[in-house]
């Protein structure tokens, strides 16, 4: 025991001189967990990482954050419980945060933003401080930077070159009460249905198509079940870097800046990576895949009125109009 306690001690003598020679304040020193759902490769774990990375380099290593990804930390329900128990300081996260505030399935919204600057000048300006105030006081965390992905496209077994063309078509959708509200007003019969199961069903003709964004079209390798790729864009999709609002608060001025400010700095990092694999992937599945470019025009104009159906979802519907009329 005497052993074991004399090598602690000399274990944390070495800690506390190494922490000193490096200029680091032994107090202000603290390390975080950071959680990503996706794997490690994929844009928005490598600009978490980057975060890390930049915070650390930034702050003398003062502030250290170790990333978890690919489902170590869970799923991304369980990442975001594990943010309002203070077990997580920071993460990415998507759509799941309309789980714990249903006006934030806007995030989501269909046929909603026109395109990925849209989505930035929306989250940047006046509507985004609407949106993160709703997540620091309904989920208990705060949004540092929009995380951007690829817009979602669809896949079907028989060509979608008008909006005609989906009347009556089986469509997977993930299973949200505003997305499956859309794709009725465009036609479709809207087919809830775990990801997992979406090619096996495409193959057996249980359902007619499905939308994703092209990374998961390509990873799937969906062109071995259906022959057309529809160019609908209809959701540029976007993640966020997140931090738990109890750490934040935790954190000096000079500290939130320098987070802040990496955030920023790894948002563009991952917008790079994206629209460097974006172009990859689609070349990959378009050499498979019939395609073809729907005009959106009547898309929208079809699901134009759809928002008025979640009047009673508190907040949702001046998030909407607002963000819609944003320019």
């Amino acid at each position: 025991m005497m052993l074991k306690a004399i090598r602690n001690t000399v274990t944390t003598g070495a800690m506390l001189a190494t922490a000193l020679t490096m200029g680091m304040s032994v107090a202000n020193a603290a390390t975080y967990k950071l959680a990503s759902a996706t794997p490690q490769h994929n844009p928005e774990t490598q600009a978490a990482i980057h975060f890390a990375e930049l915070v650390t380099e930034r702050s003398n290593g003062d502030i250290t954050i170790d990333v978890l990804s690919g489902g170590q930390a869970g799923g991304e329900r369980e990442i975001a419980e594990s943010m309002q128990l203070g077990t997580m300081h920071f993460a990415v996260l998507g759509g799941i945060v309309q789980n714990f505030d249903p006006a934030l399935m806007v995030v989501e919204w269909d046929l909603l933003f026109r395109d990925d600057e849209h989505v930035k000048d929306v989250l940047y300006g006046p509507v985004g401080e609407k949106i993160n105030q709703r997540l620091i006081d309904n989920v208990g965390i705060r949004s540092l930077a929009p995380l951007m992905r690829t817009p979602r496209l669809l896949t079907t077994n028989e060509p979608v070159e008008t909006l005609d063309d989906l009347e009556g078509m089986k469509v997977r959708v993930p299973e949200m009460p505003g997305r499956i509200a859309l794709w009725k007003a465009l036609g479709a019969e809207p087919t809830p249905m775990a990801f997992p199961e979406v090619v096996p069903a495409l193959q057996l003709g249980t359902i007619d198509g499905q939308e994703n964004p092209i990374g998961l079209i390509a990873s799937a390798k969906m062109y071995q079940a259906v022959d057309n790729l529809a160019m609908t864009n209809h959701l540029p999709g976007f993640m966020m870097l997140l931090a738990a609002e109890d750490v934040w608060q935790g954190f000096s001025d000079e500290d939130k800046a320098l987070l802040q400010q990496a955030a920023k700095d790894a948002s563009e990092y991952n917008d790079q990576l994206v629209a460097e694999q974006e172009q990859q992937q689609l070349d990959e599945v378009q050499a498979e895949m019939n395609t073809t470019n729907p005009d959106m025009g009547p898309w929208r104009e079809a699901t134009a009125d759809v928002y008025k159906q979640f009047s009673d979802v508190e907040g949702f519907i001046e998030l909407y109009e607002s963000i819609r009329d944003a320019e």
